[in-house]
């Protein structure tokens, strides 16, 4: 059977999931995913994701690529898959493209979202870090030049990132304050396990008066895990947007 590459935009809530790739014995949004193309095309097919969001984490533009028989119009493919989907996982862009795309390997940046609740929600729980103290927003916004550009970060990923090459170009980040929420946004050419979330928490010390700015760059610099990097909560992180060159032009988009 002669399979065509699709790509798709799915938005996802992961509070109930363990990451975005598949894990033995672990709901997974991948698992979900090719759980619903098993049931649309009786077929079994791998999905391959633009990257691995955490355990908890959300998206609202991940990107992943698949093989599919050509048989289903991208305007009803969308919502043909879900209408198997979870609640908490949709399709919100499909389109046909070239046989040599790839989800991963072509995307140029990713860009992610932290947010932070100053203070007490119960509405925003499961898509905010809530801290009740008052934060020092512009000594955390001057660690942001700290990281601007490439730097090894060692120092803010898991003891455990399997990749040898630490080193990330962040090229563009901002700390913005709109009410009670604090949004810390990042682009970088890729993102180490676990980066954003320690970036944003070891910046939140700074907030709080623990770590100064110069505490903050010698974290960086020391190339170490256990350099004192605090790793925030993954509920408040969003993958927001993956960027390819040329952007995908998606044929189908959230709408019959």
């Amino acid at each position: 059977m002669a399979l065509k590459r699709f790509a798709f935009r799915t938005e996802y809530e992961g509070t109930a999931y363990c990451g975005f790739q598949l894990q033995p014995d672990q709901p997974t949004i991948q698992e979900a995913i090719e759980k619903a193309f098993l049931a649309l095309y009786q077929l079994d097919i791998r999905i391959v994701g633009s990257g691995r969001t955490d355990s908890g984490v959300h998206a609202a533009g991940q990107i992943f690529h698949a093989d599919l028989p050509d048989k289903i119009p991208c305007h009803k493919l969308g919502m043909a898959l879900n209408s198997y989907l979870p609640e908490d996982i949709r399709i919100i862009g499909v389109s046909r493209v070239d046989d040599t795309f790839h989800a991963r390997f072509d995307a140029v940046s990713r860009r992610y979202t932290y947010r932070i609740f100053n203070g007490i929600t119960v509405l925003k729980r499961r898509f905010a870090w809530q801290i009740y103290q008052s934060l020092d927003v512009s000594a955390m916004k001057q660690c942001l030049p700290v990281i601007s550009g490439e730097h090894d970060f060692t120092s803010f990923c898991l003891s455990q990132t399997e990749t040898e090459n630490k080193k990330c170009d962040i090229q563009t980040a901002g700390w913005h304050v709109i009410g009670s929420e604090l949004f810390f946004t990042v682009q970088a050419n890729r993102f180490l396990h676990s980066m954003v979330r320690s970036l944003a928490g070891t910046m939140v010390e700074v907030g709080k008066g623990r770590y100064t700015v110069e505490d903050f760059e010698n974290i960086l610099k020391k190339h170490n895990h256990g350099s004192g990097a605090v790793t925030a909560p993954a509920r408040g992180l969003v993958l927001e947007e993956v960027i390819y060159n040329p952007q995908i032009t998606w044929q189908w988009s959230g709408v019959s």
